[in-house]
């Protein structure tokens, strides 16, 4: 049954329509509710969701275009039946732009009224097969959404209009974060089937596909119970093949970072495999990532023959099985930005593409397939270039791209599994210069040309290139050059 809203700031109409729907004792009508105003309606529909909204065209206060724009973004499927005069025919075209479905002349006719309910009931009819198209605002509000939460940074604040989206759909204050994988890729009438699962089962609730294997939820803290109930019955009925991860309630400014540990948790089913639903009360610890695996990884970059030896392989492999999940996506991080460093010199960009999130792996073996394939493509490269393969060149030309980052040489001897010593040495040996010097260098040629920028500030300036606060990049800039950088931007 389907319920129906009838809104019309004339009362008599309001009881007539009511009157005519019960009279024509269509059994899909379910409940009807009237109200006199936009205003009203919208405060109606925070608990009440009907599947049909008649609407009066004119109306003081809030129109009927304003209230279908309003309501097509809250209510999910709805269909809208404009109710006008003769002379509103600019009206009603605006209505039809908006999304409703069909229109009522005044006074209304039995007849008329028979056959647009007729029409409206057999389109929900074909629902089952066609769910999205009800859903379309939804679904590109929900895609547009998830695209920003991808490219904010764990710590990042999110930006008015991307909270904005969330509170048209009831998600304010506290929201929560759910994850639907699965093992094999799934085709798109399928995903739609389970978005629309997830919509018809659960209010205040976002959901779009990451890709074709994994679905993310985002809902009111209210909605928590009830999608964990739904995450449970679905992982139940395909216990082989899906796994989910949902994580508690909280603060909405917190919703990148939020994020970010649903990735995490959901990289679980590599090591526990699936049919789990996991929380963030499953305990995850870091153990730091072992010597040998960093000495193997080592070797590789230096010695890429060593990469075609099947022992060496399965050594390196079984250790990365037995990391963590927090030292694995550390491991992984490391492993691409040391290869994509080693080849950031050579004209070949598929190494330094954006690699996919561990949590898109849906087992051990895929992410060692992957692993696997990037260091035989970069032992053929290095084949091709063999004085390509220097370590002080992998380190300079990390460097040179992640100068605004918090980099010590400490850290750097870290990353590329060589002693502090050692780098430090070298370092100046093979670029006349300290490490700390080259790091001044690149970094004040780059303040160089965002001083350019007059809308940058010089505190703005110094965070873009690495510095904590504006005292001690203007003090490098002047060590640098011999002025201050408000002396070079106002005689430049």
């Amino acid at each position: 049954m389907y319920n129906i809203l009838i809104v019309d700031d004339e009362y008599y109409i309001c009881e007539g329509l009511h009157n005519k729907i019960r009279l024509l004792n269509f059994p899909e009508a379910g409940e009807i509710r009237t109200c006199l105003s936009g205003e009203d309606a919208l405060e109606i529909c925070r608990t009440y969701k009907p599947q049909i909204v008649f609407t009066d065209i004119k109306m003081n206060g809030m129109d009927g275009i304003s209230l279908i724009h309003a309501l097509s973004k809250k209510l999910h499927p709805v269909q809208f039946i404009v109710l006008s005069g003769y002379d509103d025919f600019d009206y009603v075209r605006g209505a039809f732009q908006n999304g409703a479905m069909d229109y009522l002349l005044k006074p209304i006719l039995n007849d008329s009224l028979c056959k647009v309910l007729t029409k409206a009931f057999s389109a929900f009819q074909s629902y089952p097969h066609v769910p999205h198209k009800f859903r379309e605002n939804l679904f590109h509000l929900s895609e547009n959404l998830l695209q920003k939460l991808t490219q904010l940074p764990a710590n990042g604040t999110p930006p008015a209009s991307f909270l904005d989206g969330l509170a048209n759909e009831g998600i304010e204050d506290n929201c929560c974060i759910a994850i639907l994988a699965f093992r094999s890729p799934q085709t798109y009438d399928a995903m739609n089937h389970k978005i629309n699962a997830v919509y018809d089962t659960i209010g205040h609730v976002l959901c779009n596909t990451l890709s074709q294997f994994e679905i993310v939820m985002i809902c009111a803290a209210e909605s928590y119970e009830p999608l964990r109930n739904f995450l449970l019955g679905t992982i139940d009925a395909n216990k082989d093949s899906c796994v989910g991860c949902l994580m508690s309630p909280s603060d909405i400014s917190g919703i990148a970072r939020h994020f970010q540990r649903a990735q995490e948790y959901i990289c679980l089913r590599l090591p526990l495999g699936y049919g789990h639903l996991f929380t963030d009360m499953t305990p995850m610890a870091k153990q730091g990532i072992p010597q040998k695996l960093k000495h193997m990884m080592n070797q590789f970059i230096q010695t890429p023959s060593l990469i075609a030896n099947s022992a060496q392989r399965i050594t390196f492999f079984k250790k990365i099985e037995e990391l963590t999940i927090p030292d694995l996506n550390i491991f992984y991080h490391y492993f691409n930005e040391v290869l994509g460093a080693a080849l950031s010199t050579l004209n070949y960009f598929e190494l330094s593409q954006r690699c996919p999130p561990l949590s898109s792996f849906a087992d051990y073996e895929s992410l060692e397939n992957y692993l696997h394939n990037k260091l035989i493509r970069y032992s053929q490269q290095i084949s091709q270039h063999p004085e390509s393969s220097n370590s002080l060149d992998m380190v300079k030309n990390y460097v040179d791209t992640h100068y605004m980052e918090e980099l010590t040489l400490s850290a750097l001897a870290d990353r590329f599994f060589m002693s502090y010593s050692y780098l430090s040495k070298s370092f100046h040996k093979t670029f006349h210069m300290p490490f700390q010097e080259y790091l001044r260098m690149v970094r004040m040629e780059h303040a160089l040309e965002f001083l350019k920028n007059p809308n940058l500030s010089i505190q703005q300036i110094a965070a873009n290139v690495g510095y904590e606060n504006a005292f001690n990049f203007s003090r490098a800039f002047k060590s640098q050059y011999g002025v201050s950088p408000n002396h070079f931007r106002n005689n430049s």
